[in-house]
């Protein structure tokens, strides 16, 4: 990932310096062609007066570099808010209200930079007569209401083709990570290098037209709002609409259906608009569209499925090969082990120690969850809390109480037979004792876990302290099932039905899981 790292550090700059420089080529470019045409009206025999008349209202400061420069200022805004705010956000949850702000502040940004150059912005060519001859010049603008949306609409799809092109390069890195193939490494250079070499070659010889949906680059625009539109409506199919057709939820599958099927009408419609400057085509030549959207869309879903169905078969059986694995180690001689616990607490009582004989009858419990319980693909909720409260209070039994450690636990009780996949909630926990409790100083952890109909709702929040090596804890070189562990099998079990979030600073960290009942 270092080269990824590296392009993201420059990224911005980049971007800055092949706005300025295609901002400065348009300047000198249209000095030279007003220049042109005036000397060409001259040589026409045009009058300097009839021509100086004509330019009375053209200011080339105001009309032509102020807008240039206060447009492609604006699109670059609307460009970092976006990428670096408003698609991290969504891409986590759409329906996130800091996500809508930053994506709703991106599309104010784009109608306000569209808006300022067609307001301001006029261009000079020639007045001609019928026959076709120079007679004088004149001063034109395209500030329509019209022009306007369709242009947001066209530099949304720039912004929207540029997030596609760089969240591919960022799949690739992530696959050179985790598998160090060297075609991926190659094939992300290519990507690369070919989208810098775009963005440079427009930036150095690219000719726009006075309005977006024209000339070559309106069937660039076209192919790439269809694309995009097809890419996006695809996600929606597969995260949406598709787990739902395994599930009896039939409600669900019918809504998100019916999403599906009125946005993507929706958003076609509009996209066809603005390639027409919204002299909307006839229905005959919208609905052909439309169904290459929806097919598209759902093509490229299931072939998704087809894809990953293989290769997440193959997952889950390593997975589950590996905790077979680890609940046969666990498992050697089990009967011992309870024997022996039972004889500890036994004694434990004989002799009074009702702290000790608690705490054994509690790591009894757990034990008896990791060898009965744990191999199952489901288990009730309430099992997994109780081995998560047995868990915390055997930590809290290892702190002293003149130590200055807050431990604050809400757990909501489930009202009905709910089931998880087991171990799901306490690897957070364990992080959370292990990084987050120091005996030298302040320390905290507050866990909180809630229920609503459909959904599960856990947190973990605790202080952070750097961790000294302690040659007398039997734990320090184990990591117990790990967050990297639970986050795979989160995206193996719950695909499309959970959220994951890990926040961390210096002094604390965050975990916050959103899981769908299944």
């Amino acid at each position: 990932m270092r080269e990824n790292t590296h392009f993201r550090r420059y990224e911005g700059w980049f971007i800055l310096g092949t706005a300025i420089l295609y901002v400065i080529r348009r300047l000198l470019e249209e000095i030279d062609r007003v220049d042109g045409i005036v000397g060409s009206a001259e040589g026409n025999g045009v009058s300097p007066a009839i021509f100086w008349r004509d330019l009375a209202s053209y200011n080339h400061t105001l009309n032509n570099n102020i807008p240039l420069i206060v447009g492609v200022g604006l699109f670059l805004m609307a460009w970092y808010v976006f990428h670096n705010l408003a698609y991290p956000q969504l891409k986590q949850r759409i329906d996130d209200p800091k996500a809508l702000l930053y994506g709703g502040a991106t599309v104010l940004l784009l109608l306000a930079s569209v808006t300022v150059y067609h307001y301001l912005k006029l261009h000079v060519d020639y007045r001609k007569s019928d026959a076709e001859s120079i007679i004088g010049l004149k001063v034109i603008s395209y500030f329509r209401k019209r022009t306007v949306l369709a242009d947001t609409i066209g530099l949304g799809i720039v912004l929207g083709a540029y997030e596609l092109i760089f969240q591919y390069y960022q799949y690739l890195a992530r696959k050179i990570a985790q598998e160090a193939e060297p075609h991926f490494r190659v094939i992300s250079y290519l990507v690369l290098g070919g989208m810098c070499l775009l963005i440079l070659t427009m930036a150095f010889d690219s000719h726009l037209p006075p309005t977006l949906f024209r000339g070559g680059i309106r069937d660039v625009l076209f192919v790439s709002g269809l694309v995009l539109q097809i890419v996006l409506f695809q996600g929606y199919f597969f995260t949406s609409i598709l787990p739902h057709f395994q599930t009896s939820d039939v409600r669900l599958l019918i809504r998100n259906s019916v999403i599906f099927l009125v946005i993507g009408l929706i958003a076609t419609t509009v996209f066809l608009g603005a390639v027409s400057n919204f002299y909307f085509p006839p229905v005959n030549t919208l609905l052909p569209y439309v169904f290459i959207v929806w097919v598209g869309a759902i093509s490229i879903a299931y072939l998704r499925l087809f894809l990953t169905k293989e290769k997440k078969g193959l997952q889950t059986q390593v997975a589950g090969k590996s905790a077979e694995l680890a609940s046969l180690r666990a498992q050697i001689n089990p009967h011992f082990l309870f024997n022996a616990l039972n004889s500890l607490y036994a004694t434990a009582l004989k002799e009074n120690s009702e702290k000790t004989a608690d705490g054994i009858q509690k790591l009894g419990d757990m034990m008896r969850f990791m060898l009965q319980e744990n191999n199952h693909d489901r288990i009730p909720l309430d099992k997994e809390i109780e081995y998560l409260r047995n868990y915390i209070q055997l930590q809290r039994m290892r702190i002293d109480d003149a130590h200055n450690i807050d431990i604050r636990v809400i757990i909501q009780e489930p009202t009905r037979a709910l089931f998880i996949a087991p171990m799901m909630l306490t690897p957070f926990v364990e992080n959370a004792f292990k990084y987050g409790i120091s005996l030298r100083h302040a320390s905290w952890i507050t866990i909180t876990l809630t229920l609503d109909d459909t959904r599960l709702y856990f947190k973990v929040h605790n202080s952070r302290h750097p961790k000294t090596p302690d040659r007398s804890d039997p734990e320090e070189n184990q990591s117990g099932v790990g967050i990297d562990n639970v986050r795979k099998r989160l995206d193996l079990i719950y695909p499309g039905q959970h959220q994951l979030t890990l926040q961390q600073s210096d002094q604390d960290y965050f975990v916050s899981l959103m899981l769908v009942y299944s």
